[in-house]
């Protein structure tokens, strides 16, 4: 057990501000009201330097608070407004008090303490109208502090910025004066993104994401299975390679192509290969971090970029110029107003029958000029595998990018039911050998099975390409049944645009803007269904297929029955 007793940093020197919230805290606040917050917190645990007091402790945190708008703003309106938060105003406070634990550890016992501290703080969802968006503990052993645990959130500041905070920490508690604070703070950045000039590209960016998602695959990874997970623990798997880091050198000097698009493009190819399609889209994200005054922003700025990698070149290096050009135009546009996009994505959703969700993500936080350990190749290809704890993570293929230069450092998160852990270890080596084999040559495409050992996936009789994406007939058939009461049949169609149109006859009490909007709500965790194009009530649905030729023609000649 641990004695918990608190002390106060008091903070100030600004001024009270009030303002409309910006683009990516509107979009970060609306996922800290709804998702986890096992999801949506940061938890840092940091050793103290020795000699530091509680007195040290409570000032640095209070200087730290005093430079950044951002650890002191709370956000009033969002809770009315969850569904997109236009209305509500951030409000920064100008001098307060923030409560910091202390809790005293058994002897030797404050690593464990520390860990246990920032486990409780991390687990409690932030109440971003009344709470202050910092949760700061300390650990001593007796009286002498030995860490300090923070705990923040997603709206308050992005990985990026998050790291600008903590070199800031670091530098305050070592007793070294912080550099003046030069980087705008968000009420500035939520200022700017209101001028014509930025109000012109966000629109820009919406029009772009529209564009993309009418003619994108659902998913890149389409199983028949139930998707609709809450917990998402996820296995994780490390990989490295230092020949990787070097032949991305290679890479680059031949095809201009940068380390990370490299890697994004060796990912897409790999699993467009096991996916079986032209084209696999990829989130990514953007830090959004273009403009020199913004490196340093503490705040969130990191948004989706939806990244289509195109798979109709016949070699790697087609695809790692195709991966560049679309990586540069999606970055260019993951700017936007989150609220607008949702409409957006609702809107293509209920045209096409999809259900979109967060598929394949990519994450490159490394840093350049930040080489990791190098030293001599062992026997090539130098990968380097192994399994890590299970941790949570709303994606179903997620992959992180620690390190890219002296050594490639990933962490590649996969769903099991998705991605079994066999074909998880094959795809992020997958990615290493690619990179290594394209270092010294362009690889053709069809040897990336031979290379990886990555196959298109089987799929059995039933399955269809319907609006680019890989659908099952049976899960359709199953969600028009779970969906609308009475019976009915699904029945596809060949088309020319489409590959295929789905049919629906039903028996039921129903319109067909009705039964689609129950097959539109049904759909979220159903990877491999669609709801159909064309719904046909009738008084008695055909019994079988040799039955429905007649309504089959009555569809096709009166059109979509949505």
């Amino acid at each position: 057990m641990s004695d918990v007793r608190h002390v106060t940093a008091r903070f100030g020197g600004g001024r009270p501000r009030v303002g409309p919230l910006t683009m990516a805290q509107a979009n970060m606040v609306r996922c800290v009201l709804t998702d986890p917050p096992e999801h949506m917190n940061y938890r840092i645990i940091r050793d103290l330097p020795p000699d530091t007091t509680l007195r040290d402790v409570a000032e640095a945190v209070g200087l730290l608070v005093s430079r950044h708008e951002s650890l002191r703003t709370t956000f009033e309106g969002v809770e009315a407004a969850a569904d997109g938060p236009a209305g509500a105003v951030q409000r920064v406070t100008a001098e307060g008090e923030l409560l910091i634990e202390v809790r005293r550890a058994p002897h030797q016992g404050a690593v464990d303490l520390a860990e246990q501290a920032a486990a409780s703080l991390h687990a409690r969802r932030f109440d971003l109208s009344a709470e202050p968006p910092l949760r700061v503990a300390v650990i001593t052993e007796g009286d002498v502090p030995r860490q300090v645990v923070f705990v923040t959130t997603h709206s308050t500041a992005d990985a990026v910025g998050l790291a600008v905070l903590l070199a800031d920490w670091d530098s305050i508690i070592d007793g070294k004066p912080p550099e003046p604070v030069t980087a705008p703070q968000p009420l500035d950045v939520a200022e700017a993104e209101r001028s014509p000039a930025s109000v012109r590209r966000a629109g820009a960016a919406l029009r772009y994401w529209e564009t993309q998602l009418r003619r994108i695959p659902r998913s890149t990874l389409t199983v028949t299975v139930d998707d609709s997970r809450t917990d998402w623990m996820l296995p994780r798997l490390r990989v490295r390679s230092i020949s990787a880091a070097r032949a991305l050198g290679l890479i680059g000097a031949r095809t201009g192509v940068s380390r990370s698009a490299a890697v994004l493009a060796a990912l897409g190819a790999l699993a467009g290969l096991r996916n079986g399609q032209p084209a696999c889209p990829i989130i990514s994200i953007s830090a959004n971090r273009f403009r020199p005054e913004l490196r340093d922003y503490v705040g969130p700025l990191a948004q989706d970029a939806l990244i289509p990698i195109d798979l109709t070149e016949p070699s790697f290096d087609g695809v790692l110029l195709a991966a560049r050009a679309a990586s540069l135009a999606a970055y260019q546009n993951s700017r936007f107003d989150s609220a607008s996009l949702v409409q957006i994505m609702e809107e293509v959703s209920r045209s096409r029958g999809v259900f979109f969700a967060r598929d394949i993500v990519f994450n490159d936080m490394s840093v350049p000029g930040r080489p990791g350990r190098t030293g001599p190749d062992g026997t090539p290809p130098d990968i380097r595998s192994a399994w890590l704890p299970e941790a949570t993570l709303p994606a179903r293929v997620s992959l992180w990018v620690h390190r890219l230069e002296g050594e490639v450092d990933v962490t590649l998160w996969a769903d099991p039911r998705c991605l079994p852990r066999a074909d998880a270890q094959a795809l992020g080596e997958g990615v290493m050998r690619l990179l290594i084999e394209a270092g010294g040559r362009d690889v053709g495409l069809t040897e990336l099975s031979a290379l990886t050992g990555i196959t298109p996936e089987k799929r059995g009789e039933g399955w269809l390409t319907v609006d680019s994406c890989w659908v099952d007939l049976a899960a359709v058939r199953r969600l028009v049944a779970d969906a609308v009461d009475g019976p009915g049949l699904v029945v596809p169609v060949p088309d020319e645009r489409l590959g295929h149109r789905l049919v629906c006859y039903l028996n039921a009490e129903t319109t067909p803007h009705d039964a689609h909007s129950a097959c539109l709500a049904m759909s979220p965790g159903r990877m491999s269904a669609i709801a159909p194009h064309h719904y046909v009530i009738c008084s008695s649905a055909p019994a079988d297929l040799g039955s429905v030729r007649a309504w089959r023609d009555r569809a096709l000649t009166e059109g979509p029955g949505r």
